[in-house]
């Protein structure tokens, strides 16, 4: 996915640069914000409300990530 451009890092928060995050494309062009630890862990929310501001599970994405 690559590193997210400051303006929307700022409105996504931790998750615009966490390897666990994944964008959510629906039918009708909207996006979302999705946890992949959500499926593994019930701490996490499977769509946090935006921005993430502090999360345990935040693990900064690699280039082998994005």
């Amino acid at each position: 996915m690559g590193e997210a451009p400051a303006d929307e890092t700022r409105r996504i928060g931790l998750c615009a640069s966490c390897s666990h995050a994944r964008v959510i494309q629906s039918a009708k062009g909207s996006s979302f914000w999705m946890c992949q630890r959500a499926a593994e862990d019930p701490r996490f929310r499977k769509y946090p409300p935006l921005p993430v501001q502090r999360c345990a599970g935040h693990e900064k994405m690699t280039a082998a990530d994005g």
